[in-house]
């Protein structure tokens, strides 16, 4: 077997390229990381919030059933929209 130049290169080339993705792969492995230990824990003091964490673990039929989700969410809606109660059917 002859190792001419082309030969030479070509391994350089696969080499380079291995410690690329060795590279790359622990740049991913260290970001990850890094994400799960700077997760901030979402305390917080809402009751609007807590219920709401609440009501996405039920099921569609028991979201339907429950009312205090439904009253939940509408407060949500009336929040994020900026809409007042009394005028939201008159137009």
């Amino acid at each position: 077997m002859r190792t001419g130049p082309e030969h030479v290169l070509r391994f350089i080339a696969f080499g380079m390229g291995a410690i690329v993705i060795a590279m790359g792969a622990i740049e991913l492995r260290r970001a990850l990381d890094e994400e799960a230990v700077d997760r901030p824990v979402l305390t917080s003091d809402d009751p609007l919030r807590s219920a709401l964490q609440h009501c996405r673990t039920l099921t569609r039929e028991a979201l339907v059933a429950d009312t205090e989700c439904q009253a939940a969410w509408a407060e949500n809606r009336r929040r994020f929209f900026g809409t007042d109660p009394q005028s939201e059917g008159v137009k």
